[in-house]
């Protein structure tokens, strides 16, 4: 038996007769770590005021908070002192978006992939100040050769914050942040990596990339509960604070992010019980895995005549492929696809309609074997999609 594949699906709460190629989107935490979870939320219940005083309070020198925070700095290249919790990259965004001054006319870059709430929150922000989006079209399918010039030619002499998917939601496609960083910084633009996809899925040295912020969502690859993830800020960047002032905001960054009021902190104290779990794998095995998985996968997908949205190197556990269709593409028909796929044939799978084109987007995990891609493969040749 090898070490990776479905035999490991009691390891979680996943239903059982479910083929789970979607853990891209909401992640799913092993039981192990829901439990080490569970424990801390008994903890913090038995003794509310022990808990909060003494254990997580910013004033207590080795809090457990900060402890979580060093493990998890340990993992991506940096110090404790350099990571902040927050519960999603959504919130992380908000803040760095927050934290830069913007006046009219000034600009914030992001790609036409970027994840919708970004988008959003950086629309908004734009409402606030008269700032304006610039969004840089990088057509799909895409190839490597042009896209760090493509997204430096994009930045001008206004251009404030550049917002740059590490791993980007729709596509999956893995973008070269360290040189689209060094291209940026270069012209004085101050740079945000989105990295929601990227912890667990990729080998991370953050200050080896050079941004000023960095976000990922521990709840995905990392295997953490729901509402966990961090924001780390180079110490040479402006420090971030929480959008909620509280008891401890003078403290700055990070510390003041450690307590903005009562609130279940358990997810972020099972950061370790997460990296434990990892750990009895292996980081470097578990990255292998999912990477060579997810080529499999798309050795499989050839049988539809699908086009992948990159070249092979551009990915890592996660893969969008566009579906062939007879007529313009529907967003409609990405929510069909994915209720059809799970109501009538238990598989869940990601879809999306973008620039146009008919998207799946599939991911591996270390509870999927390549038999749970062909079995995908043969349903949707069986039955089809919309527009097929």
């Amino acid at each position: 038996m090898t070490m990776f594949g479905r035999h490991l699906r009691p390891l979680w709460h996943l239903e059982p007769d479910g083929t789970f190629l979607n853990h891209g989107s909401f992640g799913a935490c092993p039981k192990d770590v829901l439990a080490a979870q569970s424990a801390i939320r008994e903890e913090m219940e038995r003794q509310p005021d022990s808990f909060f005083r003494y254990k997580v309070s910013p004033r207590v020198a080795d809090n457990a908070i900060r402890a979580a925070a060093a493990r998890l700095g340990s993992f991506v290249g940096t110090t404790g002192e350099r990571i902040a919790f927050v519960s999603n990259a959504t919130e992380a965004v908000n803040t760095v978006l927050d934290t830069v001054s913007f006046k009219p006319g000034d600009e914030i870059l992001v790609l036409d992939c970027v994840y919708n709430a970004v988008r959003l929150a950086a629309e908004r922000t734009c409402q606030r100040t008269g700032a304006r989006i610039v969004k840089v079209a990088l057509p799909v399918p895409l190839t490597a050769n042009d896209v760090v010039e493509r997204i430096s030619d994009a930045a001008g002499s206004r251009t404030r914050l550049a917002i740059i998917d590490h791993i980007s939601s729709p596509t999956a496609i893995v973008f070269p942040v360290v040189e689209v960083t060094r291209a940026l910084k270069a012209k004085g633009v101050h740079v945000l990596i989105d990295g929601a996809h990227a912890l667990g899925q990729l080998d991370l040295d953050l200050p080896a990339i050079g941004a000023d912020w960095y976000t990922a969502n521990a709840h995905k690859w990392l295997y953490a509960p729901k509402g966990c993830a961090f924001l780390y800020a180079a110490a040479d960047a402006p420090q971030p604070l929480p959008l909620s002032v509280s008891h401890w905001h003078d403290l700055g960054f990070p510390f003041a992010f450690d307590y903005v009021g009562t609130r279940d902190v358990s997810a972020f104290l099972s950061v370790p019980a997460a990296m434990d779990f990892i750990a009895k794998f292996g980081a470097a095995e578990v990255r292998h895995h999912l990477h060579r998985l997810s080529r499999e996968g798309a050795e499989a997908m050839r049988a539809l005549d699908v086009t992948p949205v990159a070249p092979d190197a551009m990915f890592a556990a996660m893969r969008t492929y566009i579906l062939p269709q007879k007529r313009a593409a529907d967003p409609e028909d990405a929510l069909t696809l994915m209720k059809a796929m799970w109501d009538d044939h238990r598989i869940q799978v990601a879809s999306s309609v973008f620039q146009g084109h008919f998207q799946v987007r599939l991911s591996a995990q270390i509870y999927v074997d390549r038999a749970d891609f062909e079995h995908a493969v043969d349903v949707l040749q069986r039955v089809g999609w919309p527009g097929r």
